[in-house]
């Protein structure tokens, strides 16, 4: 039996692969579908940094829904989908000149070749697209979506003038255009085109776009094409998928031919040691703000095709290039107050109110101090001369104060919350500063509505980001109850309004009412609760009031629910504003049903099953869906508890462990007998 701090430790590692997890999709959601970045470029890639490293630390099989195993986000509804002929991969990214170094080092091992070629490109700061060409003809324009499927918006790329709608033919003698080809490059906004818009939303009386990323992201996903026409997009190419390794043997040669077919396409060279990708970084990096365009860092690939395919590429991303990154750009300011903002899980985060000043082409008067202990340390007060950046030119966030006042005041923390007036307080460990309002928070509803109708939660369509906003701000509602109490046909005077959409509207409110209780555990927000934990507890106490009445020792029972989880479950329900909200739902209709379990005389019924490795014929989070409805507890770790491990291919410490305790193993044939055999 392994020591109580081993088995602490692991648990305590699958707990915080869960919230990694969770919460890099939900940035992957906001950046990829609603074009609604949450949190900065550098933010995210430390958290995926970080996700890699544990799931390395832990030594299981990755799955394949995983966010270092995945690119972008699903794509949304509002656009019918389109499949990629070959994956959109995204690109590792390098921070630093050692990174560049051991991307240099690893491809000269693998090739066990000195004298390489590496072509530099600026990376354009915009949106992906991938472009099907039918003898040469444009058929299909795609968002980059989750890789391998993405939004069809072919009538409003066909609005941008870059983008050739016949390609051009091949000269007599070259290389022939193949039946279907794939190209690949960026949808940007240029910097005259984003003043123009801006100038013309502050006129019209709209709030500015944050950046020329957003701005172009928007018009490409608009109903009306015309709309996009009127943003003046741009498109350079860069890569191409289906077909397009028939055309050259290159990317400089590639390049070449894009631009023959009629695309426009960057200036690049090409270099042959990291001295020279060093060099062209600098360059570019005091070139950038004299382009007509955003970017962001420089790319470096590996120039021969042949040599590409040889190094292969991971789940995510390609092996032969890197995207290096610019440093976020810095200004100085100076701080007129200090308010503190509330968010979804409660976390009241201090915001400098500074002189508006102009940072990497955008106006900036607002930034994140992060916490309490950061604002400490930046020594920042009212009055302070701060030095401001946006981190991952996106987010402004303040570096530090500079001349600093010994005599000034640093701000304190509030006695309670600055909008609910519920107490405050702080976890044990943590950081972060919470108010103790819960679900009846003003400050927290908006984000809590977002999270309880979105797709993996309620599921609840039309209930986009501006509507709930809007509900709130009005008043309309108070807290996730009123969603179902609300009367929705005094919306017919809204404003785009129509009774079409509130048909719609109230249709999928009613369909909410009979989710899983899995989902609906999830939907109410409860800290450190992500899809699988949720399910877990679904599963254990198979209804809500045998959860709320459960106890620390009981919660401990349920697989993967280590003592932090259950604290959370236990402090939820503890809350009387929180147990109002759920019996408010409850009285309004809703039913979350608990795991169907319609095949008591199952063989696997009643037992604990863990499943590892990866399967060909089935996703492993569907069979753990339909292990649960047959009434296995589908659990996430191997114990003396577990009664049967179902490996895959490329099973690892689960599988070792399994046999270590002499727990019996099958593999997917049997799986896959075991759920036919229920039909």
């Amino acid at each position: 039996m392994l020591p109580l701090s081993v088995v602490d430790v692991s648990t305590a590692l699958r707990q915080r692969i869960e919230v990694l997890r969770s919460e890099l999709c939900e940035h992957n959601y906001r950046y990829y579908i609603l074009d609604q970045a949450s949190i900065s470029d550098a933010q995210y890639d430390t958290l995926l940094q970080e996700l890699e490293v544990l799931e390395a630390e832990l030594g299981e099989p990755v799955p394949a829904s995983s966010p270092t195993q995945t690119v972008g986000a699903p794509p949304s509804q509002v656009f019918q989908s389109r499949s990629h002929g070959e994956a959109l991969l995204s690109l590792a990214n390098a921070f630093s000149s050692d990174d560049v170094t051991a991307f240099v080092q690893r491809i000269t091992d693998a090739l066990s070749m000195q004298e390489l070629s590496f072509i530099v490109e600026p990376k354009v700061d915009g949106l992906a697209i991938n472009l099907r060409y039918e003898s040469g003809k444009l058929t299909v324009a795609a968002t980059r979506g989750d890789g391998t499927t993405g939004e069809d918006v072919t009538d409003n790329v066909r609005t941008i003038g870059d983008i050739p709608w016949q390609l051009i033919e091949p000269e007599s003698g070259a290389t022939e255009l193949p039946d279907v080809l794939e190209v690949r490059g960026e949808i940007y906004m240029s910097r005259a085109s984003f003043g123009r818009l801006n100038e013309r939303k502050d006129r019209e009386g709209a709030a500015p776009f944050a950046n020329p990323r957003n701005a172009a992201a928007g018009a490409l996903r608009q109903l009306d094409a015309r709309v996009t026409a009127n943003r003046r997009l741009q498109f350079f190419a860069y890569g191409v998928g289906l077909g397009g390794r028939k055309i050259a043997s290159s990317q400089s040669e590639l390049l070449e031919r894009l631009a023959n077919f009629g695309f426009a396409v960057q200036q690049t060279h090409c270099v042959t040691d990291v001295e020279g990708l060093l060099a062209s970084y600098q360059q570019l990096m005091q070139q950038r703000s004299s382009l007509p365009y955003e970017i962001d860092g420089v790319v470096y690939k590996l120039n021969n095709f042949a040599l590409q395919e040889r190094i292969g590429a991971v789940a995510r991303s390609p092996r032969w290039a890197i995207a290096h990154k610019f440093p976020a750009q810095e200004v100085v300011t100076y701080v007129k107050a200090i308010i503190w903002q509330v968010g979804r899980t409660g976390v009241l985060t201090p915001v400098a109110e500074m002189d508006p000043v102009a940072v990497g082409g955008v106006i900036v008067s607002r930034a994140t101090l992060h916490n309490m202990d950061e604002l400490t340390r930046k020594q920042v007060y009212v009055g302070a001369k701060v030095i401001v950046r946006r981190a991952g030119d996106v987010i402004p966030e303040v570096v530090r104060a500079i001349d600093v006042d010994a005599m000034a005041e640093l701000p304190e923390l509030p006695e309670q919350c600055p909008v609910c007036a519920a107490s405050l307080f702080r976890s044990d460990g943590e950081v972060a500063v919470r108010c103790s309002g819960g679900l009846s928070c003003p400050a927290q509803l908006i984000e809590r509505l977002r999270h309880f109708v979105s797709r993996g939660a309620m599921d609840i369509e039309s209930m986009g980001d501006k509507f709930i906003a809007q509900l709130v701000e009005e008043k309309k509602l108070v807290d996730i109850a009123g969603l179902y109490e609300f009367d929705y046909n005094t919306l017919y005077e809204w404003q785009g309004m129509g009774e079409r959409r509130i048909s719609k509207m109230q249709a999928a409110l009613a369909t909410s009412k009979q989710r899983p209780l899995g989902r609906f555990l999830y939907a109410l927000g409860i800290r450190h609760v992500g899809v699988t934990t949720a399910a877990s507890l679904a599963d254990q106490f198979g209804s809500l009031d045998a959860l709320m009445q459960s106890d620390e020792e009981m919660l401990l029972a349920v697989p993967d629910v280590g003592s932090e989880v259950a604290g959370a479950v236990l402090s939820f329900f503890a809350e009387p504003h929180n147990r109002d909200v759920v019996e408010r739902l409850l009285a309004a209709g809703i039913d979350p049903e608990a795991p169907k379990k319609k095949a008591s005389n199952h063989p696997l019924a009643g037992k604990t099953v863990v499943l590892t490795g990866s399967f060909s014929a089935i996703n492993r989070r569907v069979a753990q869906e339909q292990l649960r409805a047959l009434g296995v507890r589908a659990s996430g770790s191997v114990s003396k508890q577990t009664d049967l491990v179902i490996a895959g291919e490329k099973a690892g410490s689960k599988l070792t462990k399994a046999r270590e305790l002499g727990i019996e193993v099958a593999d997917e044939l049997q799986l896959l007998a075991w759920l036919h055999s229920s039909e």
